[in-house]
Formats: structure tokens, sequence, C-alpha cells
């Protein structure tokens, strides 16, 4: 054998031999189809290649903590959500980001995705938001109302303030209270009150 090599996701080795022979290994603990449009393959505990079946793209979901990736989904075809023991991993297989974050599962999270970078992590009245990509919450607050017409989340990449973008939120403290966060050092931009509920 003159020759070994690993494929860069780690799902194949590869051999050559002097004389001249080329042998493919599919290293492979499981694989698992999903909807009949996944297929999840588990190169190691903590790392799973999820290949979109009807493109063949791949994307590498891997825990940077080595902690075994316990369970994953995939959500709208698009945003995948895995958990281990002690991190949440949030992602989005088209421009293959990824992001992780130390987290305790409640099992009762819920998750929305209508905004295209940003993940919002609801659970027990706090909503995390997480832009994928990146490890770090983008920010935290507490709301009771987790509805998409009653929060606004806006990353203005374009609009540049000291070489950062200039990221705001703007949800319900109650049915008549709208709070405006900036998200960049976390503080409090605007409380509006109003006679009457908010519906949008």
């Amino acid at each position: 054998m003159t020759a070994l090599t690993w494929k860069q996701d780690g799902s194949k080795l590869v051999t050559g031999s002097l004389c001249g022979s080329i042998d493919i290994y599919d290293a492979s603990l499981k694989k698992i189809k999903y909807k009949g449009k996944f297929e999840f393959n588990y190169v190691a505990p903590n790392q799973i290649v999820v290949k979109t079946i009807a493109t063949g793209n791949r994307v590498v979901v891997k825990s940077n903590f080595s902690n075994e990736i316990r369970k994953i989904n995939v959500f709208q075809d698009r945003y995948v959500v895995a958990n281990t023991h002690e991190t949440l991993l949030l992602g989005d297989l088209e421009t293959t980001k990824i992001s992780e974050m130390m987290w305790k599962e409640s099992e009762n999270e819920k998750y929305d995705f209508s905004n295209p970078n940003i993940c919002m992590v609801f659970n027990s009245g706090e909503l995390t938001l997480v832009e994928y990509g990146n490890n770090e919450p983008l920010g935290n607050c507490r709301t009771e109302h987790m509805k998409r017409n009653l929060i606004s989340c806006r990353i203005s990449y374009s609009a540049v303030e000291k070489g950062k973008a200039k990221k705001t939120i703007a949800f319900l403290l109650d049915l008549q209270t709208i709070s405006i966060q900036d998200l960049d050092n976390n503080s409090t931009s605007a409380h509006i009150m109003h006679d009457s509920k908010v519906k949008f």
C-alpha cells in the first residue's frame, strides 16, 4: 500500500497499492433514509453526512464538542436540527451553514424558520435567536407571544455600522406593548404602548 487518504467528510477511505489498484471503503456506522428525501450517514458518533437524494448535495453536521448526536430532523426540506446531550445544532442545507451552541434539551422546544438567516427557538417563555453559521446566540428575550405575525427579526447586512451588520428584533412584552431590542449590544431601543391589542 503506497497511498491512503480519507474523504474530507470522513465517509470514505481510499487506498492505493504499488500494483496500481485503488480500493474505496465506505466508512459508515449506519445509514438511515429520512422521509424518502434525505439520507443520514453516521460516519462517527458526533458526525452525520446529510445527503439530499434528489440533488445529491451533501452537508456535514458535526459536533465540535465531540458529543454524540442523539437526534436529527429536517424541517421544510431545508433546515436541520440535531441534539446532543449538551448542545443544539442548527443548520441550513442550502447555504451549508451550521451552528452549534450549548443547550439543555427540554423536548418542548418550538422552532421557527420564517427568516432565512435566523432560527428562532422558543422554550418555556424564552425566545433564543440563532444566526446560521454563528455558534453564539444572537440574543434572548422573554415573551409568551410566539406567533410569526407578532415577532419581527431583521438583519440588515447592507446597513453596516462600525463594520457590523444591524441586527434588531421587535416582539410583544404583553398584548399591548411592543419592545424593540438591538441585538448587537443587547439593549432596548424602544417600548411602544398601544390602547388596543397588537395583532401584527
